[in-house]
């Protein structure tokens, strides 16, 4: 498994993501191996299909399900995260998070 924490220069919330990817993975009983990879123009951005600040991907797919609609890339901009899904959030609403939060890490690993 391949696992990137993505971010720009300018994010200010990548250690809080970092932080819920090592507690995702010791949850999961895998090994903390990840790369932390800095986007430093729109060309790496569209290569990475990194539309803001902080994104994990495993396996080169982004974590959020939602990111397959993304059409604009750019290495400018943060990013915020819904979680979780309306579809799932039984009864309770979706809270906006400034990086993925652990609870949608541990799914998407699950699911790879």
């Amino acid at each position: 498994m391949n696992i990137k924490l993505i971010r720009n220069e300018g994010c200010h919330i990548w250690q809080t993501a970092e932080k819920a990817l090592k507690e995702a993975l010791k949850q999961a009983e895998l090994p903390e191996e990840f790369d932390v990879m800095v986007v430093k123009d729109d060309g790496e951005a569209k290569k990475y299909r990194f539309f803001g600040s902080p994104q994990v991907t495993i396996d080169g797919r982004d974590l959020d399900p939602s990111a397959e609609k993304a059409t604009q890339f750019q290495v400018e901009g943060c990013r915020f995260y819904m979680w979780p899904p309306a579809r799932r959030a039984s009864g309770s609403e979706s809270k906006m998070y400034e990086y993925p939060p652990k609870a949608m890490i541990l799914e998407a690993l699950k699911k790879r």
